[in-house]
C-alpha cells in the first residue's frame, strides 16, 4: 500500500508530496529559530561591544568572547541564508513541477481533442457502412427490452462482473489519465460527427472559451437519452428515517467520511439504506449550523429505477441540471430547516461528493466548507471563500469522469491506492473503495502540509463551541417513472 500523498491547489500551481512541503516548512521554521538567536546575540553585542570592553579594561577572555559572538552571528546569518535558499528551491520545484504538469495536461488534452474530432468525423462513414444492419439490430434491441424489461440493469451487472475479474485494466494511473482526456474530448467527437469546423469546435471547447465540454456533453446525453427510455428524470420524495441525539462534532477528514451514510444491498439484490445525514449544531445566541453528509451512487443502470442516487442523477448533475439526487438532498435540507442564510458544510463520497461540490458552489447556500471524496468534481470550482478538500486516487476512474480540474482553490490530496500491490478479485473499481479512501483520509489528517492542516482546522472550527443537538438520516425515492 502506498502511503505517499501528493498535495496541490489552495490557490497555487504547486504540486508536490506532503514530505516536500513538510521539509520546506521545517526549513522555514529553522530560519525563524536562527533569526531569533541572531537577534538575541545582537542585543548582547550592543550592550558590550569590543570598544566598550577595552575601554573598561576587560580581560582578554571577554574580548575573545565578544569576537566569538560576532563570528556566531555571521555563522547564523549564513545558515539563515542557506535555509532560506533551500526552502525557496523546494517550493520553486513544487511550483515548477505543477506548471509543467499543467502544461503537459494541456498538450494531452489538445491531442485528445484532435483525435476525438477525427474519430467523430469518421462516425458518419461508419454509420453509412453499418446502416443495412441497423434495422434488424434495433428490432432485436426493442424485442429484448420488451421480453426482458430489466435487461439494461442485468447488462450493467454483467459489465460490473467482467470488470471485477479484470480490474487491473482500469486500476492504474495511465488508464485513469486516458479516461480523463477521453471525457474532455467528447464534445470534439460530437463536433466532428456533426461536421462542425474544427476551429469552431476548438474555440467553444475546453481548449478555448470553455462553452462546450463535459457539462454540455452530459446535457446532450440527458436530452437524447429519454427518447430511448434512458437517463429519464422523475419526481423524487425525501423522508426522515432516523433521528438520534448528536455526538461530538467530527474532527478531521476520516471522521467525516465515517458519517456519510453507507448504501447496502438487500437479500434480493436491491439497494437500501439512508441517503443523507444532516447534523444540527446549536449554541446560545448563535444561529444553528449544519453539516450535510451525502452518500454515493446506488444504481449504475442507465434506466432510472426507484433510487434517485443512480446513473441518471450522475449524468444530470454533471450537466448542471437539477438531477433527482440533488433535489433529494435539497428536500432533506429544507425539511431540516436549512435556509440560504444557514451556515452549512457539505461532505460527500462518490456521487455524494459531486453533489456536495455542486451545492457548495451554487451560491444558493451559506457554504462554509466542502469535502468531496472520490468524486468527479473536475469541472466544479469549489473553495476560495471557504475551505474545500478533495480526496482522489490516481488509479480510481470515478474522479476522472469529471474531466481535468478547472480551478486551483480547492486543496487536492492524491494517492495511488494500489501502487505495488495486487488488486482484490471481484471488485470492479477497487481504488474507489470506501476503505481505501478512509486510509487516504487518515493520512491526510496526519499530513504535515501547512495548507492542508489549515483547511482541516477551518473545517473543524466550524462547530467550535457548539453542541451537536441532532443527527437526522433521510431516505429518498423516485415517485414517478
Amino acid at each position: 500500500m502506498s502511503d505517499s500523498l501528493t498535495i496541490s491547489g489552495g490557490g497555487s500551481y504547486a504540486v508536490a508530496s506532503d514530505t516536500l512541503f513538510t521539509d520546506a516548512q521545517a526549513l522555514e521554521a529553522v530560519r525563524d529559530e536562527l533569526s531569533w538567536a541572531a537577534a538575541a546575540l545582537g542585543r548582547i553585542d550592543s550592550l558590550a561591544g569590543e570598544p566598550a570592553l577595552r575601554g573598561a579594561g576587560a580581560p582578554p577572555s571577554a574580548i575573545d568572547a565578544e569576537r566569538e559572538i560576532a563570528r556566531a552571528r555571521h555563522l547564523l546569518g549564513s545558515l539563515d541564508d542557506r535555509a532560506g535558499a533551500l526552502a525557496f528551491a523546494l517550493r520553486a520545484s513544487a511550483e515548477g513541477y505543477g506548471r509543467a504538469d499543467a502544461a503537459a495536461r494541456r498538450v494531452a488534452q489538445d491531442l485528445a481533442a484532435s483525435l476525438g474530432y477525427s474519430l467523430g468525423a469518421l462516425l458518419p462513414v461508419l454509420a453509412a457502412v453499418a446502416a443495412p444492419a441497423l434495422p434488424p439490430l434495433l428490432a432485436g434491441v426493442l424485442v429484448g427490452s420488451l421480453v426482458f424489461p430489466d435487461g439494461m440493469r442485468r447488462a450493467a451487472d454483467g459489465l460490473g462482473d467482467w470488470l471485477g475479474s479484470n480490474n487491473r485494466l482500469l486500476t492504474n494511473p495511465v488508464a485513469v489519465t486516458l479516461i480523463r482526456n477521453g471525457v474532455m474530448s467528447i464534445d470534439d467527437v460530437i463536433g466532428g460527427a456533426l461536421g462542425v469546423p474544427p476551429a469552431f469546435v476548438r474555440t467553444l471547447g475546453a481548449e478555448g472559451l470553455g462553452v462546450a465540454g463535459v457539462a454540455s456533453s452530459a446535457g446532450l446525453f440527458t436530452a437524447l437519452g429519454p427518447r430511448a427510455g434512458l437517463l429519464a428524470e422523475t419526481a423524487v420524495a425525501t423522508h426522515p428515517r432516523v433521528q438520534r441525539d448528536g455526538g461530538p462534532p467530527p474532527r478531521g477528514l476520516a471522521e467525516r467520511l465515517d458519517r456519510i451514510p453507507q448504501r447496502v444491498t438487500t437479500a434480493d439484490g436491491e439497494p437500501a439504506g439512508q441517503h443523507v445525514r444532516i447534523e444540527r449544531y446549536t449554541a446560545p445566541g448563535r444561529a444553528d449550523r449544519f453539516e450535510v453528509y451525502i452518500t454515493g451512487t446506488a444504481d449504475f443502470s442507465p434506466r432510472a429505477g426507484a433510487d434517485p442516487f443512480d446513473l441518471t442523477s450522475d449524468v444530470g448533475t454533471m450537466a448542471g441540471l437539477p438531477a433527482g439526487a440533488v433535489r433529494a438532498v435539497e428536500q432533506a435540507m429544507r425539511q431540516e430547516g436549512i435556509t440560504a442564510a444557514s451556515p452549512v458544510q457539505f461532505t460527500g463520497y462518490s456521487q455524494g461528493g459531486l453533489i456536495a461540490a455542486t451545492l457548495g458552489a451554487s451560491g444558493d447556500y451559506n457554504t462554509q466548507g466542502v469535502v468531496a471524496i472520490g468524486s468527479p468534481t473536475g469541472q466544479i470550482a469549489v473553495g476560495g471563500d471557504y475551505p474545500a478538500v478533495l480526496l482522489e486516487h490516481t488509479d480510481d476512474l470515478v474522479p476522472a469522469l469529471g474531466g481535468n480540474r478547472s480551478g486551483h482553490d480547492a486543496i487536492l490530496v492524491e494517492r495511488e491506492a494500489f501502487a505495488g500491490r495486487e488488486t482484490p478479485d471481484g471488485v470492479a473499481v477497487p481504488a474507489h473503495d470506501r476503505g481505501e479512501y478512509r486510509r487516504t483520509a487518515q493520512l491526510a489528517d496526519e499530513a504535515g502540509s501547512a495548507q492542508l492542516t489549515r483547511a482541516i482546522d477551518r473545517l473543524d472550527g466550524f462547530t467550535a463551541g457548539m453542541t451537536n443537538e441532532t443527527a437526522t438520516s433521510y431516505v429518498a425515492e423516485r415517485v414517478a417513472r
